[in-house]
This record gives structure tokens, C-alpha cells and sequence, in this order.
């Protein structure tokens, strides 16, 4: 029987510690900077509409480029590819210093840096189950991605205070001094490859060669094997939707959020950080370490479920909080109440943001692992990069309608309805059988979603 997997084994191999490092580094960097971006633009236009378009620029590189950067990862060297994303990042956030006052040039750098990243996740998420054991995998991608959202909400809440006191240069000079630093500490990680196979390895030669027919064509090629694979593997499909989805609703919620501070909390956007970055991120990461601890003995697809339900009635909560709190101070008192049950509206959108964060790592780490342990090593980085097409294309739309509907409507009513839709998803994924009979799914479907929904009828 193997040994059980604790967080101090994990981080005790080398490979793995490595690239830990160097992803905390890269993603404290990277969402410093958006979140540095989105106000620096909404500053610059006080303009939903151009927080989309800044918005825009993330995702569509993903579209481009995720796909080229999956078959590209199957066939070389990570850490070749881990290096020079350090390299040429760290070039990008100086040359935002001289730039930053010309609002079209910001978005080329800012679309630029995206396009380089698209080949950083599916390096790195590729490279875990080659550095870890199989049994590890639940407690590595706890880590991964209680570090990754962590990152994600602490660059968020550093860049705010960070832009007040000490201004947007060393935002951009912060995030380069780290990853120069990422890619010195990237020398010392080893090899990280995989078999490459007999297609891999006649792109491979058709690359040296220059043989552009040849690269196109065995491309090509991968990239059908891959969306065939994918389409046959129901779990595949399912959690690249739902690891889609949730970065669909954080780019929606990255829209509108200056919006929604300034002019429905009338909060100063920068101090996001204290009410809702900082709650989030100290709730994700306490859900990735109970999910260390616990989340092998769970049934991963009831698991997520409950967590997407959980994650739409607080979106659908805190979105109406600003509309019902002015209405509290109208409500008859017969006595003075206590403090306890007068909650700042500050603080009420802090606790949600903390309850947030453990619904938020409950949907990630099942999907990602999920996604890992039916994926064969040879096809994991063209899967991941499946994934970043599948985030950006499904984000793409909502992200540009939210920021012209937030011009027109406000904030408040988006956030509700995106509360709506999240908890239909979640009531769905729970009792799926409210939705559709018997005869209106296929076996397979329903086999995957739990044959015991339709028992009754």
C-alpha cells in the first residue's frame, strides 16, 4: 500500500519545490499586474467599456495562441519554455514604466505579456504529474491551486495599497525585479519532458527542417487527436466547462469591480484590496489546506456541486447587499441592537469574500485533479491548453457585454444575475433530474451525473 500523501512530502521533492517557487513568483508578478492595469486604465478613461477592452487584450491571446502552446509543451523541454517566459516577461513589465500614459499602448504590452503566458500554464500544470507521484496528485494541486488563487488575490490586494503609496512604477519595477529573480532560481530546475510519441516526434524533426506543410499538417493533427480525446472522456469535458466557467465569471467580476467600488460602494477602488482580495484570498487558502487534509476521502463531483451552489447564493447575496442596506436603516427599532447585528456593509462583503474563497478552491482542486488523472501524459500539456482556449473563449463575450452594460445599467443588477446563473448551475449539477427527465439525458450523462437522480421515475 502506498504511503499517504502529506503536504510535507510533497514539498520535501526538489522538482517540485522548484517550480512552486517559481510559480509563486510569476503569479505574484502577473496579477499584480492586472489588477495594477484595471485601475491604472479605469483611472486613465473612467470607462467600464475600456476595463473590458484592457480585458479583452488578457483573453484573446489565449484563443490564438493556447492551442500552439499545448502541442508545443508535448514536444520540448519545460524548463526551456519555464526560462524564457521568465526572461521575456521581465522585459515587458520595465517597458510598461514608459509607456504607461498612452492608453493603446498599455493594452499592446498588456496583450504582449498574455500572449506569453499562454505557454507558462500548460507548462507548469503538465509538469506536476511528471514531478509527483500519482498519489500526490490531490495534495500537489491543493497547493498549486490554493498558491495560484492566493497569488492571484495577494498580488490583487499588494497592488492596491502599493499604486496609493508608492505609485504605479513600482508596481510594473516589483513585478520585473521578481521574475528576473524567477528565472535565475528556473537555472537550477531540471529537465522536465515526457515521451513525445511518434507524432511528436516527427514535429520535432519537421521543425528543424522548416518543413512548414509538415508542421501544419502533424499540428493540425494533434490538435484533432486532442479535441477527440476530450470529447470522449465525459469528465475531461465536464471539468474543462467548469474550470472555463469560473474564470469566465473572474473576468466579469474584474469588469465591473472599480465600477462597483467607486460608484455603488463609493469605495475607492484601490482599497478592494482590504474588503474583498485579502477575505478572499485568506478563504482560499484555508480551503486548500482542509481540501489537502480531507479531500481524498470525497466524492469530487458532489463536491463541486455544493460548492458552485454555495458560490451563487453569495454572488446573488453580496450583488444585492448595496441595493438592501440603504432599506435596513428604515426598518422599525423598538430598542437599540447590538453592534454584532449592525454590520458595516464593508464588512458584510469582507465575510462574504472569505466564504467565497472556500467555494472557489472546492470547484478548482476536484476539477484540476480530475482533469490531470484522466489525461495520458503525453496528451496533459494540449489538454491544458484545451483549457486556456476553453477560459478565454467563454470569458471573451461576457467580459466585453459586461463593461457596456455596466455603462448603461450599473454594477448591481450583473452581479446579481451572474448570483442566478451560478446557482442554477450549482442546483443542476446537484439534482439534475429538477432539470431534465429520464428520457431527456443519454445513459452516459446520466451515469456521470448519478443514476440515482431518475430512480423514482
Amino acid at each position: 500500500m502506498a504511503d499517504k500523501a502529506t503536504f510535507a512530502s510533497v514539498i520535501k521533492n526538489r522538482g517540485f519545490l522548484n517550480l512552486w517557487v517559481n510559480q509563486i513568483l510569476v503569479q505574484l508578478s502577473y496579477n499584480s499586474l492586472n489588477f495594477a492595469l484595471i485601475i491604472w486604465v479605469f483611472r486613465l478613461t473612467d470607462s467600464n467599456s475600456a476595463v473590458s477592452a484592457l480585458l479583452f487584450s488578457v483573453y484573446f491571446p489565449a484563443v490564438l495562441f493556447s492551442i500552439f502552446a499545448g502541442v508545443l509543451v508535448d514536444i520540448t523541454d519545460r524548463k526551456k519554455i519555464i526560462l524564457g517566459i521568465n526572461f521575456l516577461l521581465t522585459i515587458a513589465f520595465f517597458c510598461l514604466i514608459f509607456v504607461k500614459e498612452s492608453y493603446w499602448a498599455v493594452l499592446a504590452v498588456a496583450f504582449f505579456i498574455n500572449s506569453v503566458v499562454q505557454f507558462y500554464g500548460p507548462a507548469e500544470s503538465s509538469s506536476i504529474p511528471i514531478i509527483v507521484k500519482k498519489n500526490q496528485l490531490i495534495v500537489a494541486n491543493s497547493i498549486f491551486s490554493a498558491t495560484l488563487y492566493s497569488c492571484f488575490l495577494l498580488g490583487f490586494g499588494l497592488a492596491g495599497p502599493l499604486i496609493n503609496h508608492l505609485g504605479i512604477d513600482f508596481v510594473f519595477g516589483i513585478g520585473a525585479v521578481f521574475l528576473a529573480v524567477a528565472f535565475a532560481s528556473g537555472l537550477n530546475f531540471p529537465s522536465i519532458k515526457t515521451d513525445t510519441g511518434e507524432q511528436g516526434e516527427k514535429l520535432i524533426l519537421a521543425l528543424r527542417k522548416k518543413d512548414y506543410p509538415v508542421i501544419y499538417k502533424t499540428g493540425l493533427n494533434e490538435i484533432l487527436q486532442t479535441m477527440k480525446l476530450i470529447k470522449g472522456r465525459l469528465p475531461l469535458l465536464s471539468s474543462i466547462a467548469i474550470l472555463a466557467g469560473v474564470q469566465m465569471v473572474i473576468g466579469t467580476v474584474a469588469v465591473l469591480a472599480p465600477g462597483f467600488f467607486e460608484k455603488t460602494l463609493h469605495i475607492k477602488a484601490t482599497d478592494a484590496s482590504y474588503v474583498v482580495v485579502i477575505p478572499l484570498g485568506l478563504g482560499i487558502v484555508a480551503g486548500g489546506l482542509i481540501l489537502g487534509r480531507v479531500g481524498q476521502s470525497l466524492v469530487k463531483r458532489s463536491l463541486v456541486a455544493k460548492a458552485i451552489l454555495f458560490a451563487g447564493i453569495l454572488f446573488l447575496l453580496e450583488g444585492a447587499t448595496p441595493v438592501i442596506s440603504p432599506a435596513i436603516r428604515y426598518f422599525h427599532r423598538p430598542k437599540p441592537l447590538s453592534f454584532i447585528t449592525q454590520p458595516s456593509l464593508a464588512s458584510v462583503i469582507a465575510v462574504g469574500s472569505f466564504l467565497l474563497g472556500f467555494a472557489v478552491v472546492s470547484i478548482l482542486v476536484p476539477s484540476q485533479t480530475v482533469l490531470q488523472e484522466n489525461t495520458p501524459d503525453e496528451d496533459r500539456g494540449k489538454v491544458f491548453a484545451v483549457l486556456g482556449v476553453a477560459m478565454a473563449g467563454m470569458s471573451i463575450i461576457p467580459v466585453i457585454l459586461a463593461g457596456l452594460l455596466a455603462d448603461m445599467f450599473g454594477t448591481t443588477p450583473i452581479f446579481i444575475g451572474l448570483g442566478i446563473i451560478i446557482l442554477t448551475a450549482g442546483l443542476f449539477g446537484l439534482n439534475p433530474s429538477f432539470f431534465f427527465s429520464k428520457s431527456g439525458l443519454s445513459f452516459r450523462v446520466r451515469e456521470f451525473l448519478g443514476l440515482g437522480h431518475w430512480e423514482r421515475e
